[in-house]
């Protein structure tokens, strides 16, 4: 198939598979290593909530802390590229623009590797933040008051942003009907 007109060089391989699989890969590296340091770091006792102004207020022990950091990171980074055999289905459950043309058996392949690159992309990007929020939690706890610091709500707010963006150009551009297929609808 033909690529997109407007895409360019540098669009086809950003979001082609093989970039989308390598992110992906050093993403889940990166949440593998940063449990393991956190496992190796952390006392006992762990600050593991904090309120709006960074100062811990909540707090677990480092068995139940490594517990649900493994299990929220296990079920986004399995949990969203398992989720692209929904375009082998019927399309329920499936809310894309054009759903129609998209879920006709010739345009499958290319639905199936546009999912499987936007699920990557979000298991990416939550994968990074769970990262880094697992480093910003070791670094809260080696202080005597543990605290993350107000700067952390930007961090939070800039992955709402990327995702926001990636969500709305998805609807608005990435799954548009190519325009050689348009006329034929």
């Amino acid at each position: 198939m033909e690529p997109r007109k407007g895409t360019g060089m540098l669009g086809r391989r950003v979001g082609s598979p093989v970039v989308m699989w390598s992110l992906y890969g050093l993403v889940v590296l990166a949440r593998v290593a940063s449990i393991a340091w956190a496992a190796a770091r952390l006392p006992e006792r762990v600050a593991s909530h904090f309120g709006p102004s960074g100062a811990a207020d909540g707090w677990t022990s480092r068995e139940g802390y490594l517990a649900l950091d493994i299990g929220v990171s296990a079920l986004v980074l399995l949990g969203f590229p398992m989720l692209s055999f929904l375009a082998n289905g019927s399309g329920a459950g499936v809310n894309i623009p054009h759903k129609d043309y998209w879920f006709r058996p010739e345009n499958r392949p290319t639905l199936r590797r546009l999912l499987t690159g936007d699920l990557l992309f979000f298991a990416s990007a939550t994968g990074v933040l769970l990262t880094w929020l697992t480093v910003s939690v070791v670094r809260a706890n080696e202080q005597a008051d543990p605290s993350l610091g107000q700067w952390s709500m930007f961090v939070v707010a800039a992955f709402v942003l990327v995702i926001v963006v990636r969500s709305v150009w998805m609807v608005s551009g990435r799954y548009r009907v190519p325009a050689t297929e348009a006329a034929r609808l």
